[in-house]
């Protein structure tokens, strides 16, 4: 093949390259205006997206804050009169618990850390279990206990299971009947 036939090649398929590109332009153009949305000035709104999952369902306390206050100090303070005396039993240097400013931290060795705090914007208890993860509680009234309710557990019978599992020992905080501990 000579050079002259190789560029007529070269150029008569560059042109037919340049025919097919433009027609399936012009068809995805078509395609696009035959699903064109009207967003003028004149239309309310373009229609919302639809995501595959829905957002999570929120469910806000109507507790009021005070009573708040009230519930999570009086379980903050027994949950840490309560581990206070059980690491006193079991004695050991790698358990340590301490409180203040709203947060109570757990220690427990090589077994992990909890982290259980006040959150008062969203009138919560929070929890952060080195066994079970992080935790969001409200108070159910009906039940006088902190719930966690994407599942229905009480920050009690977590905490009371967890740390018997951890110690291997029977675990009660007391932390039941929230409303008849309020000093």
């Amino acid at each position: 093949m000579s050079l002259r036939q190789a560029t007529r090649t070269t150029a008569r398929s560059l042109s037919v390259l340049r025919r097919v590109s433009h027609s399936h332009a012009v068809r995805a153009l078509h395609s696009l205006s035959e699903h064109r949305v009207d967003v003028s000035p004149r239309t309310q709104r373009p229609p919302r997206r639809s995501f595959a999952t829905p957002p999570p369902q929120v469910k806000h306390s109507d507790l009021p804050i005070e009573q708040y206050h009230q519930y999570s100090d009086a379980t903050m303070d027994k949950m840490l009169e309560s581990l206070e005396n059980l690491l006193d039993e079991l004695a050991d240097p790698e358990y340590e618990v301490e409180y203040g400013s709203g947060v109570l931290t757990l220690k427990l060795g090589s077994k992990g850390t909890y982290v259980i705090n006040k959150q008062p914007p969203n009138k919560q208890i929070w929890l952060s279990s080195p066994f079970s993860g992080p935790k969001r509680y409200d108070y159910a009234p009906e039940q006088d206990e902190w719930v966690y309710y994407r599942d229905g557990r009480s920050l009690s019978d977590l905490l009371n299971q967890e740390l018997s599992d951890a110690l291997g020992r029977k675990v009660d905080l007391g932390l039941t009947d929230v409303s008849t501990q309020l000093s």
